[in-house]
C-alpha cells in the first residue's frame, strides 16, 4: 500500500541561556515545559477500530513535559569536565496510564596526560516511553532504560598519524514482563588508526568487536532466539573539510554478526552513508544525509532489516536571533533473513516533514516553533499510519 502523505505541525518555545552566560559560570538551571498534541499517538491505520484497540474513538493526545534540571562544564588545566542532569516528568491527558517521570543524566570527563594523549570517559543514562509504531501493546505503559559507558583515547604520533582505541558497555532494560526478553547487554572494544590533514580533513579506519548478551533468554527456546551475539565491524570513513563551514562525510562499515545456537540468525553486510553541510553564505546553509543501514530485527520470518534513507535540511538565520529550518526525510525499510523456511516480504516507506523556527530574544530566553508530520505506507496491512503533532515548550536558564 502506497504511504499517504502528511504534514505534521509543531510549535515549541524554549527558553535557554546563552554562550556568554555558560562561560560565566559553569553551573547553569534550567527549568522548561512542552505542550504536545499527537493525532495518531499509537500510529493506528486510519481504517483501525479505535475503540476496540484502546477503548477510545480517537487516538489524539495532548501531552504535558515538565524538566528540570542542571549542568556543570568546567576546565582544569588540560582536564575538561562535564556533566547534565534531568528530571522529565510526562503528563498524558486522555492516555495517563501512560505518564511518568525520567531521570536522565550524562557526564564525561575529557582528559589529557599530555596534548598529544587524549580521550574521553562517559557515561549516560536516559528513561524513554517505546514507540507505538511497531507495537500492538496499547493498554500498557513500557518506560525503557538505557544506560551507556565508555573509554576512548588518542596518541598523536609524530606527524598527522593518531592511534586510537576504545571500551564501551551498553544496556537495555524494559519494564514490562512481557518484553523482557530483549532487554540486553553489548561489551565493546575498538582500536583503528586516524589520518589528519592540515586542510582539517581527515580518515579513520577502526575494528570493532561487540559481545551482546539478552538477559533473558533461555535457549533452546522454539522461536529461535539465541541468548547471545558477537559482531565484527570494519568502519571506514572519511571527513572532507570543503572549506568556510563547510564539510562532508562518508562511510562504509562492513558488519559481521554471528550466534552461538542458532547460526541461521547470521547475518552481514555493509553500512554506507555520506553527509554534506553546506553553508550557503553566512546566513544559510544546506544539510543534505543517505544511509545504508542494516539492523537487528529478529522476528518469526525474519534476522535484520535493511533501510535506506534521505533526507534534506535547509536552514536559514533570518536575524542575528532567529532562524528557520525545514527536513524532508525518505526511507524504504525491507525486512530480510529468515531462521526458518518463511521469509518475510514486508517493505515500508516511511516519509517525514518538518520546519521548525527558532527565536533568541534574550540571552537567556529561546523560543522555536516546529511544524511535523509523518506516514507510513507498507506492502502488508494493518501497519500504514499517519499522525500530526504539535508542541509548545518553554525552558529557561538560570
Amino acid at each position: 500500500m502506497p504511504p499517504r502523505s502528511r504534514i505534521h505541525v509543531a510549535v515549541a518555545i524554549s527558553v535557554c541561556a546563552g554562550a556568554a552566560l555558560a562561560q560565566e559560570s559553569p553551573l547553569v538551571l534550567t527549568a522548561g515545559y512542552t505542550v504536545q498534541t499527537d493525532s495518531n499517538l499509537f500510529r493506528l491505520p486510519s481504517n483501525a477500530n479505535t475503540r476496540a484497540l484502546i477503548g477510545k474513538d480517537s487516538a489524539a493526545e495532548q501531552i504535558g513535559v515538565t524538566t528540570l534540571g542542571f549542568g556543570l562544564n568546567t576546565q582544569q588545566s588540560l582536564q575538561k569536565f562535564e556533566f547534565d542532569a534531568s528530571v522529565v516528568d510526562y503528563k498524558y491527558q486522555n492516555f495517563n496510564y501512560l505518564s511518568f517521570t525520567a531521570s536522565n543524566y550524562s557526564a564525561a570527563w575529557r582528559w589529557a596526560v599530555t596534548p598529544r594523549l587524549t580521550g574521553s570517559f562517559s557515561s549516560q543514562r536516559k528513561e524513554t516511553l517505546n514507540s507505538f509504531s511497531d507495537s500492538t501493546n496499547y493498554s500498557q505503559r513500557n518506560q525503557r532504560l538505557d544506560t551507556d559507558t565508555g573509554f576512548n583515547a588518542e596518541y598523536q604520533l609524530d606527524g598527522a598519524w593518531r592511534v586510537l582505541g576504545g571500551l564501551n558497555t551498553a544496556r537495555q532494560v524494559n519494564q514490562l514482563a512481557g518484553l523482557a526478553g530483549s532487554d540486553y547487554t553489548t561489551n565493546n572494544a575498538s582500536t583503528g588508526m586516524r589520518y589528519a590533514f592540515a586542510s582539517s580533513s581527515q580518515i579513520t579506519y577502526q575494528l570493532r568487536l561487540g559481545q551482546g548478551t539478552y538477559l533473558n533468554r533461555v535457549v533452546p527456546n522454539s522461536g529461535q532466539f539465541d541468548d547471545s551475539f558477537k559482531q565484527w565491524d570494519n568502519d571506514l570513513r572519511l571527513r572532507w573539510a570543503l572549506g568556510g563551514n563547510s564539510s562532508a562525510t562518508a562511510y562504509i562499515t562492513h558488519i559481521n554478526r554471528t550466534h552461538p545456537t542458532y547460526g541461521q540468525r547470521d547475518y552481514s553486510g555493509f553500512n554506507t552513508g555520506a553527509t554534506l553541510d553546506w553553508a550557503l553564505s553566512g546566513k544559510s546553509g544546506l544539510n543534505l544525509g543517505y544511509s545504508h543501514t542494516l539492523d537487528a530485527y529478529a522476528t518469526s520470518t525474519s534476522n535484520y532489516s535493511q533501510t535506506d534513507k534521505l533526507s534534506v535540511s535547509p536552514v536559514w538565520q533570518f536575524s542575528p536571533k532567529a532562524s528557520l529550518r525545514l527536513r524532508y526525510e525518505w526511507a524504504q525499510r525491507d525486512y530480510l533473513g529468515s531462521p526458518g523456511t518463511a521469509s518475510s516480504t514486508r517493505r515500508d516507506t516511511t516519509r517525514d516533514t518538518s520546519v521548525s523556527i527558532n527565536w533568541q530574544p534574550y540571552q537567556q530566553v529561546a523560543l522555536s516553533a516546529a511544524l511535523q508530520g509523518a506516514s507510513r505506507g507498507s506492502n502488508q496491512s494493518g501497519l500504514d499510519y499517519d499522525s500530526t503533532q504539535l508542541l509548545f515548550s518553554a525552558q529557561l536558564t538560570f
